[in-house]
Order: structure tokens, then sequence, then C-alpha cells
């Protein structure tokens, strides 16, 4: 119990909140401080979290890193840019106002959230579909694993960032020219990875079946790709983050909505505190994602190995 009340993290959260009481240059400047309530928002719901997973032991020397980490990040940011004004307010903006985007911006952010996060939906999942599939049907049969994988191979090392502003250039619309480089981005390492997660299936698993007189789509979909499915889902998180850099720089390259959009127009325009507002939400979103990953592997996948 005296763990969970005194510890660094806490105590790093009372010292953010003694901030407050401290007095503001960045007030009398021409920006001004925003309204701190989105920030204070912020930094409880944060605290709340980390009591919510004191709960759990296992995990409770990574909460108590990982908290110690926000916890003294933001308590640097409010007390050396908003309290002791020591950086030039311009290029690091107050936490205040950066967070008091998330209200004033609300409508521009959200709408730019669902539009990343269906093309990210769309590339990810047929680039996981489409992966999967060939993949285990190409490590199926040798002489196919023989004459595509050292293709796949050298394709694979080519980052799909390189094709973007092409891929942009020839499609008809910016949405199919995301949805293709995020297909990209995902598709070559979920297409290699299959191969070798088939080649991995013990044989006597194979053998068992075939004893059992089972087609060759049976065993493929039935057995070899179910027996698979935890190391396709432990390495999502991978392919989320490298999704999520992708869609970013086809969004500042080309398009006219979405997080990136977001975060380019915001730079053009020299408003480095909506810049980084959109940073931020971008790390949200990635550890939402992930969370959800983590959820559905959990709940769906009952074996391991």
């Amino acid at each position: 119990m005296k763990e969970k009340i005194i510890n660094i993290p806490n105590l790093l959260f009372i010292a953010i909140l003694i901030c407050f009481s401290l007095p503001s240059k960045y007030a009398g400047r021409a920006e001004g401080l925003k309204s701190p309530l989105a920030f204070i928002i912020v930094v409880c719901v944060s605290e709340v979290l980390f009591l919510f997973n004191l709960r759990n032991k296992k995990n409770l020397r990574a909460t108590l890193d990982i908290s110690t980490f926000v916890f003294g990040v933001i308590f640097i940011w409010e007390l050396f840019v908003t309290r002791l004004d020591v950086y030039p307010i311009m290029f690091i903006p107050s936490p205040e106002n950066v967070f008091a985007v998330f209200i004033d911006d609300r409508v521009k952010i959200i709408k730019g959230f669902f539009s990343s996060l269906f093309l990210l939906l769309i590339g990810i999942s047929t680039s996981l579909v489409c992966g999967v599939i060939l993949g285990t049907f190409v490590g199926w049969n040798k002489r196919l694993t023989n004459a595509i994988y050292p293709i796949a191979k050298a394709i694979s090392t080519v980052p799909a960032l390189v094709y973007t502003p092409y891929v942009i250039l020839i499609m008809p619309t910016f949405k199919s020219a995301s949805i293709f480089v995020i297909f990209l981005s995902g598709f070559w390492s979920t297409f290699m990875g299959s191969i070798n997660n088939t080649a991995f299936v013990e044989k006597k698993i194979i053998n068992s079946a075939r004893v059992l007189s089972l087609s060759t789509m049976t065993i493929l979909f039935k057995i070899i790709i179910p027996f698979n499915l935890p190391r396709i889902i432990n390495n999502l998180p991978i392919k989320i983050s490298a999704a999520i850099m992708t869609l970013t720089a086809a969004e500042m390259l080309g398009a006219d909505n979405g997080i990136g959009f977001y975060i380019r127009s915001s730079l053009n325009f020299g408003n480095y505190t909506k810049a980084i507002a959109g940073i931020i939400f971008m790390g949200f979103l990635v550890a939402g994602l992930n969370a959800l990953v983590n959820i559905s592997r959990k709940r769906l996948i009952k074996w391991n190995y």
C-alpha cells in the first residue's frame, strides 16, 4: 500500500500541480497563456491510469518506469517553459497552449483522425490478408519458395517511403495512392514472414492432416494459418508503426486532410503549437492501436508457442 502512494510518479504529479501556483512570464507574451483545462485533464487522466495499472503486480516495475518518464517530461516542460521561461516560446510552446489545441481545433483533428484511420485500416488489412495468403501458398511449395523468396527479400529492403512521391504522382486519387503505399509498407514483411512461418510448422502436424486425407486448401486455411496466427498478431505493432510513418509522409506530400496534413499545414504557417499537438496526437493514435492489438491478442489467441 505504501508503494502505491509514495513513489516517484506520484511525487512528480504533485510537483506538476505545484507548478500551477508559480507565476508565469508566458502570460505576458503576445501569444498569451491559454486555458490550462485540457492540460490539467490530461495530467489527471494520466495519474488515474497510473493508479489503475498499479494493481497489476506483474508489470509494476514497467508501470513505475513509464509513468516516471511521462510525468518527468511533463514536469520539466511545464517548469522550464511555462514558469521559468528558459526556452524560446516560438519553438517550444507551453503545454497549456499545446493541449488547448485539442479543444480549439477539435473539429479539424477529429476529421483528420477518421480520414487517417480509414486509410490505415484499409491499407493494413489488405496487406495482412494478401501477405498471409500468398506467403502461405509460396511457403507450401518449395519450388516457389526458392524462386520467389530471394526476389521478395531484395525488394523488401527498399522502404515504402521511397515509393511514396512516385505512387502519389501516378495514382488517380490521393486516397488510392495512400492505401497503396500503406499496403506496400506491410505487405513484403508479412509475405516473407508467412513463407518462413509455413516452413516452421511441425512436420508431424502436416503428416497427421495428410493421414486424415485433408485437402491442401483445408491444410493451409484450417491448420497452417491458424497455427501461425500468434506470430502474425505479435508483429502487428511494428507494421502499424511503419504504416503510420508511411501515411504521415504521404499526407504531408499531397493530402488535403488527415493528421499528416494538419502537421504539415501548421509547420508551413510557423504554428509550432499546433504542429506539436498533431505530433502528440499521432503518438496517442499509435499507442491506442497497439493497445487494441494487445487486447485482441489476449481475447482471440488462446494458444502460443
